[in-house]
């Protein structure tokens, strides 16, 4: 019996006992059945099989080879389909890190360029083709360590960064974006302001407009070592911060407060409520993971 004749006969279950026993001894059937099986499995997109066979046949040009049976192009037809599907999705498809409130994670970048997330936030990356899309979607504030003579951009929704080996701060919360080099170069680039920043220096725009341009002190922001500086900072924003560090809920009261300038501890949520305390006039009041703030 003929090769194609065995698949067919196998295919739609007219073999006899006899032929199947044949078949199944052959060297060929283990192939024969991964084919088989894995096409049974596969969920291809609402296609019209049939009809793409046929418009395969039209544009086929006369040639001296053997004619391949209808359903061997069918199931060919499917591989194509769900393997460029596939294909689409492992291309697009991202490599995403979080940091939640209260947590921080760390991890590297393909180029082993090393990235550090604050609390409750959020990076995205395409680990496939890397080298044509060196691009990090920031959500949050992390801080980079960029491999000797690698460069990407960082994108936030308030900015982008682009760096080359360097170690740099970034801050998108709200509509405040803040970045600071500590070593190499970055250039920061919102809405249509662009500034490039030396060790040492940093920039802040808020709602795309550059408001302060304070100095980077040390070699890594203080946030790593659980000492947060903030500069002309809404006590809205301060607190804000406080509640993602230490997961807990801050209430505060309704007011006009003066833009905080100074350190707040992340690591001893007491000292931290004593430094927010005593510079506003407030008290503080613990309710499980709630903390409400009245004035005094």
């Amino acid at each position: 019996m003929k090769e194609d004749v065995k698949l067919a006969k196998w295919l739609d279950g007219s073999m006899d006992e006899n032929e199947l026993r044949e078949f199944m001894a052959s060297p060929e059937f283990e192939t024969y059945r991964k084919i088989k099986e894995y096409s049974a499995e596969l969920t291809a997109p609402q296609t019209d099989i049939d009809a793409l066979y046929n418009k395969i046949l039209q544009n086929r040009q006369p040639k001296p080879v053997r004619k391949l049976t209808p359903w061997f192009a069918r199931i060919a037809a499917v591989l194509f389909i769900v393997l460029s599907t596939g294909y689409f999705f492992y291309s697009t498809q991202t490599t995403n890190h979080t940091a939640a409130a209260g947590e921080r994670a760390e991890f590297l970048l393909p180029d082993n360029s090393t990235v550090l997330l604050n609390a409750a936030s959020e990076a995205q990356f395409r680990t496939w083709n890397w080298d044509d899309n060196r691009e990090v979607e920031l959500t949050g504030e992390a801080f980079f360590k960029v491999a000797k003579g690698k460069k990407f951009d960082v994108v936030t929704p308030l900015g982008t960064v682009t760096v080359v080996g360097t170690q740099f701060n970034v801050k998108a919360r709200d509509n405040r974006f803040y970045v600071s080099c500590f070593e190499g170069k970055v250039k920061v680039t919102s809405k249509n302001s662009e500034i490039m920043l030396t060790p040492g220096q940093s920039v802040i725009f808020e709602n795309g407009k550059n408001i302060a341009e304070p100095s980077a002190d040390g070699t890594q922001p203080g946030w790593i070592i659980y000492d947060v500086a903030f500069e002309s900072e809404k006590l809205e924003n301060v607190v804000a911060e406080m509640e993602r560090q230490y997961k807990v809920e801050i209430i505060l009261p309704a007011g006009n407060y003066s833009p905080y300038n100074g350190h707040v501890k992340m690591n001893d949520l007491k000292t931290a409520l004593q430094q927010i305390e005593l510079s506003y006039h407030l008290k503080s009041v613990r309710e499980g993971d709630k903390i409400i703030l009245t004035r005094e």
